[in-house]
């Protein structure tokens, strides 16, 4: 009797063992009423593709995450049905719909990666060479030792040739493409121009000095050259026959206070002086030029050139700068 009572005590206690378990496992289902969303994101090329985000849709709301740097990704989500979105930058977004009862795990995903261009247009520009025009800035004309003015006829190239004979006071002998333009000459000439005023006239010959002023330009003051190559330009008139030199001095000097000394062989020495006061809305400098050398020659050259140049620009009008007075 005790030993029934005893196999009854124990059947009992199992019973209500196993109904404690099975209402437990059932409550866990139904309180939480979760699943686990899983997955890898691929390219169309099985690549895995991290920082791509999967947004989860429900009536419970949206439940947001990354592809991990392996490309995977697993969050929880709701038992109902479900819309998984995936988005990220240069990946063509994609939208999934899962059912309550359809598969949430080891999901593969395959998106499109978009490659974006390195750039979306490109303008090229451009202008055609105009033969005609060869053009000198003042950097050659800072950066060198100038004794006498055909050295500075020189740097201008482009056919050109000059050459100092019978002594450092005579004219320049000039020649270009083969022409010997010592005379000038109305129709063969290579017309100078210094800030637009004609150096060499018609009229000036050998005796004359044929280019002779170009002896007071200082170049360090020449701020930039235009040479046309002519023939006869139409804009210079007849005297271009052989071309154009337009010489353009500078109106005021970068520094307040400019001094330089050079010297060199055969007793060649320099000096330059400027001096560019800085007043409002004036342009304007006093310079001084000093050189001396004696040149490859057996007797001493003895060649001395002094040149004072001087420039006042004035603006008269502030709202029209173009309106000026220089001297």
């Amino acid at each position: 009797m005790e030993r029934s009572i005893l196999n009854f005590s124990k059947g009992v206690a199992l019973v209500i063992v196993l109904a404690v378990a099975v209402n437990a496992q059932t409550g866990s289902q139904v309180s939480k009423g979760e699943r686990v969303l899983s997955g890898e994101i691929v390219t169309q090329q099985n690549e895995l593709l991290p920082g791509v985000s999967v947004i989860v849709r429900s009536d419970q709301g949206d439940i947001r995450t990354l592809s991990d740097l392996e490309g995977r990704f697993r969050l929880m989500v709701p038992a109902g049905p479900l819309t998984v979105s995936f988005e990220g930058k240069n990946v063509t977004p994609i939208e999934q719909t899962i059912a309550p009862n359809a598969s949430t795990e080891n999901l593969r995903i395959k998106v499109n990666v978009i490659i974006p261009p390195i750039q979306e247009s490109v303008v090229i520009q451009d202008s055609t060479v105009n033969p005609a025009i060869d053009q000198r800035n003042d950097t050659v004309y800072k950066n060198t030792l100038f004794q006498r003015d055909d050295q500075l006829v020189e740097t201008l190239n482009a056919g050109i040739n000059a050459g100092q004979h019978e002594g450092g006071g005579k004219s320049l002998e000039i020649r270009r493409f083969g022409y010997n333009l010592d005379h000038g000459g109305v129709n063969g000439g290579l017309k100078v121009m210094v800030d637009d005023v004609q150096q060499n006239q018609g009229s000036q010959g050998h005796g004359q000095g044929y280019l002779g002023q170009l002896k007071g330009l200082t170049p360090e003051l020449i701020d930039d050259v235009d040479i046309l190559n002519g023939p006869f330009s139409a804009q210079y008139g007849d005297f271009s026959g052989l071309g154009v030199v337009q010489i353009r001095l500078k109106e005021s000097l970068p520094d307040e206070l400019t001094l330089r000394i050079q010297g060199g062989n055969f007793n060649s020495k320099r000096f330059f002086g400027a001096y560019s006061p800085r007043i409002r809305d004036t342009d304007s400098f006093f310079a001084y030029e000093g050189a001396y050398t004696d040149g490859p020659f057996i007797n001493p050259g003895r060649y001395r050139r002094d040149n004072f140049t001087g420039n006042f620009t004035r603006k008269l009008d502030e709202l029209n700068p173009s309106v000026s007075n220089s001297t």
